[in-house]
């Protein structure tokens, strides 16, 4: 079945609308519906299309996150749709390949999506980066020592919503300090207030009169949910908890999420709780050489070599040569390939960004390379877990 691809005009975005509500088996209205048309406009969406009937889509939100504490202009993949007619022919495989090229042009040298399937997407080049751990807990598991609660305030988007401002402030100062945390620019924002406007906020503010914590949070029947915490040090996060706690009159249970290698509630007296540990999040690089340019290698001395595959991306395939002024790509015959890293696209973003050690990846044969050079690589890339939160 041939279709023409190409970006989606804004006087077509009732045809976006469509294909979401039809294969996402539920209408947007209200709220989610404004968020959705708002994005669709500042997007790009790559659509097939069958004449000037749409058929599948994918659309590419304009997001940032850091990785290693820098931040990089990323293509977050979403509503990624094609009508059952068109399923099994090809589409979703050229969609997905115009909006690398896409993202490219916008100078997106990487992309987050959140996968229907893993497998689906490994194969087109994303792979896991975030091990995510959904928690449930009843409240009488929380710790008998009372915390010290300290200056806390409590606002929300209706009332004192001029302390917004320092929420702001206060997760961009703790995203550039994390690695993998998307950094929102009012767009963000405006969803989130958008798709949980009775969301409420806890600010704990320092003796020195700074902001060093906040949660964003809604009451759900008997359940105290938690959207967001941030916490830039441990009497931050002691303050926030004891706010939390202070609810167990209210609520029989509180729901929230956070980072399987932070080991979250193990430092309470009863850590044995409901658990899940969800992979929900894959990365892709769009572009290694640029990539690699902008990379914060860490005490990179020595030259290295890399030889990526990369099915999808062409440009992507092939050598190339790092030291610490530049990164060139090479032909194969001028370096010996024992002297390479040789890792796939979806590997190689994985681990980029922090998921594993090397080691894993070699175990698990998806590296390759002599002792010598799998050492010198281990030595130059951080040692920094990733976390995101995102979802789109």
């Amino acid at each position: 079945m041939k279709c023409d691809y190409r970006l989606i005009r804004e006087d077509e975005i009732n045809q976006i609308v469509k294909i979401r509500d039809y294969c996402f088996r539920h209408q947007y209205t209200g709220n989610y519906l404004e968020d959705f048309l708002h994005w669709a406009k500042i997007s790009k969406t790559i659509g097939a299309f069958d004449g000037e009937k749409l058929a599948g889509q994918v659309m590419v939100f304009p997001l940032n996150m850091t990785i290693h504490h820098q931040p990089f202009a990323m293509g977050g993949i979403s509503f990624v749709a094609t009508y059952p007619e068109y399923r099994n022919a090809g589409v979703m495989k050229n969609l997905l390949t115009r909006s690398l090229e896409e993202m490219r042009k916008q100078d997106q040298l990487i992309s987050v999506l959140g996968p229907f399937s893993v497998s689906f997407y490994r194969h087109f080049g994303w792979d896991l980066f975030f091990d995510k751990v959904d928690y449930t807990f009843p409240f009488d598991l929380f710790n008998s020592k009372k915390y010290d609660m300290g200056h806390l305030e409590r606002f929300s988007y209706t009332e004192n919503r001029e302390q917004l401002e320092l929420v702001k402030e206060l997760y961009h100062k703790y995203a550039l300090q994390t690695n993998g945390m998307m950094v929102r620019n009012e767009d963000w924002w405006k969803r989130l207030e958008l798709r949980q406007p009775d969301a409420s906020f806890a600010l704990s503010i320092a003796e020195n009169g700074q902001p060093q914590g906040y949660i964003r949070y809604v009451m759900n029947d008997q359940t105290f949910e938690v959207l967001d915490q941030v916490a830039l040090n441990l009497t931050a996060e002691k303050a926030l908890w004891e706010f939390i706690k202070v609810h167990r009159s209210n609520f029989t249970h509180v729901t929230g999420a956070a980072a399987a290698h932070q080991s979250f509630g193990t430092q309470w007296d009863e850590p044995q709780f409901k658990k899940e540990v969800v992979h929900d999040k894959m990365i892709r690089i769009v572009d290694v050489e640029r990539f690699l340019t902008v990379y914060l290698f860490q005490g990179l001395t020595k030259r290295l070599y890399l030889k990526v595959t990369d099915a999808f991306a062409p440009w992507n395939e092939g050598v190339y040569r790092i030291d610490s002024k530049e990164v060139t790509k090479l032909s194969e015959k001028d370096v010996s390939l024992d002297e390479c890293l040789m890792m796939d696209i979806s590997s190689l973003s994985s681990y980029l960004v922090g998921y594993h050690d090397l080691k894993w990846y070699q175990y698990q044969g998806k590296a390759s390379g002599s002792k010598h050079v799998l050492k010198e690589w281990d030595k130059v890339i951080p040692k920094n877990h990733p976390q995101f939160y995102g979802h789109f």
